[in-house]
Parts: C-alpha cells; sequence; structure tokens
C-alpha cells in the first residue's frame, strides 16, 4: 500500500511505499526516509504534540499487497524482539515485510534509532501500483491526460459510482480499511475514447449535475496537485479553490485507463 506522509521537521509531504505497521502504544508506520530513499524510516500515526482530535502523519492511498512476502506477529511471537530492545516501547503487533521481521538486530536499530539502511534487510523496491492505470502525481502527468483526452472538451461524465468498503452483517458495522474507499468516474467524448478514472481515498465528492433545459457535456476541465493531493474542476481554474460551485472532486490519488 501507498500513502502520503507528513514531515513535520520540513512540513512538506512526500509519498512512500509502507513497509510494515507496528504498534507500540500506537501505531508507527515504516516507511521510506523523507530525504534518503536508500533508508527506512518510523513515524508515528497520531501527532499527539496537536490538539484532539490529533492531526495525523500517515494517510493511506490505497490497499494494494505489496509485492514482497508480508507477514503478521502479535503475542509470544514478538516477546523474542521486544528482549532486545532498551529504548524503545515494547511491541504489540508487527505486520509487514517478512525480510524486516526476520532481521531482529536490523528491526531492533529501527526501533532504536528511527532509521534503518534499506540495504540492511535486503529490501527490494517495490511498488504497489496497479498495471494499465496512468497515475497522475505530477504535471507532466496531468498534461499527458488533457491531451490524450482533449481537455475534457465536449465530455459527458457518463457513470459515477463510490464504494466506501464500510457494511453492516450480524455483528455490527464493519469498517473498512484506510486507503479503501474508492469513486469511479466514467467519462464519454466524441472526441476520444472513453476512460475511466479511479479518485484513491477520496476526500470530497461535490457532483452537480446539468439542469433539465441543459445539456451535460463539459467545456473543459482542470486537474490541479497540492500537497500531493488531487484536485478536479468541471471548468477552467487556475488555482486550488476550496468552494466552488460545479463539479469537483479531491482525492488523495487519481489514475485512469481506457475502458475498451
Amino acid at each position: 500500500m501507498r500513502a502520503r506522509i507528513y514531515n513535520r521537521l520540513s512540513k512538506q509531504y512526500y509519498i512512500s511505499e509502507v513497509y510494515a505497521v507496528i504498534n507500540r502504544a500506537g501505531d508507527w508506520y515504516v516507511v521510506d526516509a523523507p530525504d534518503d530513499p536508500g533508508k527506512l524510516c518510523l513515524v508515528e500515526y497520531l501527532d499527539f504534540s496537536t490538539q484532539p482530535p490529533y492531526e495525523v502523519n500517515v494517510e493511506i492511498i490505497d490497499t494494494n499487497p505489496v509485492n514482497g512476502k508480508w507477514v503478521y506477529r502479535d503475542g509470544s511471537e514478538v516477546e523474542s524482539l521486544n528482549e532486545n530492545l532498551q529504548h524503545s516501547k515494547k511491541v504489540h503487533y508487527y505486520g509487514g515485510e517478512l525480510c524486516l521481521w526476520d532481521n531482529v538486530r536490523a528491526l531492533t536499530e529501527l526501533l532504536e534509532t528511527g532509521l534503518l539502511e534499506k540495504a540492511q534487510v535486503g529490501l527490494a523496491t517495490v511498488s504497489t501500483k496497479l498495471a494499465g492505470w496512468n497515475y497522475i502525481e505530477s504535471k507532466q502527468d496531468i498534461d499527458r491526460l488533457m491531451q490524450e483526452y482533449s481537455g475534457f472538451h465536449d465530455a459527458v461524465l457518463k457513470e459515477l459510482s463510490y464504494v466506501s468498503g464500510d457494511y453492516f452483517d450480524v455483528d455490527g458495522m464493519i469498517l473498512s480499511l484506510a486507503g479503501s474507499k474508492q469513486v469511479r468516474v466514467v467519462f464519454n467524448s466524441d472526441w476520444a475514447k472513453e476512460i475511466e478514472i479511479m479518485l484513491l481515498a477520496p476526500r470530497v465528492v461535490h457532483l452537480v449535475p446539468a439542469a433539465e433545459n441543459y445539456t451535460s457535456e463539459l467545456f473543459e476541465a482542470s486537474v490541479l496537485l497540492k500537497d500531493h493531493m488531487v484536485y478536479f474542476y468541471d471548468s477552467d481554474v487556475e488555482e486550488i479553490m476550496d468552494e466552488y460551485d460545479g463539479t469537483y472532486f479531491v482525492s488523495m490519488g487519481m489514475m485512469w485507463r481506457y475502458t475498451a
């Protein structure tokens, strides 16, 4: 899975794969170090220096499985690890890459210091992006989408569906994992082939259908990036607008592909 990480020292966001989740009186995520992709670092999920409800340092974008072997350890299985810890809080649960768990000395170093060279555990380059999809992560990605789809000129929003992952069963409400929520949007056009857009971990879905005495085609659209968040507007805008009276979407991630 991938996440948007907030580095409070630099006050900047970055994107990283998640290599493990470790609970030690709160969840800590093992992710790429902000200034050195050759290193791992520990990032606490909640920022307890803020006022309740506490701000988060880790926001999950998707729940795609990792390419390596992911294992889960708790109870007596983590006691041998805890015996090595002198400065770190005791671990209650580990879920993550097997190569990291198997190297007790390296994992102890990560827990004690907050940093670890990936080479120490032989951690291979991991990418959980899905094949066949085009991800929107840069201005170049946006430019390509706009070129491929003629800037959404005369395009019609054909379908929109939302999957929360939450549901009820006999035991009550079941909550989805962070990053499970998605919105699927299909655009149809005379200018290009039909495309499917997936909004990953959506934050805002503001849909304003055309009035009965208007047709539904767009004249143009805009896709913008800010702090690794993706913003889609159904008109030409030059900057992020938090209040917008048309259709607009805000999500942690966006990917698209042709439907056929």
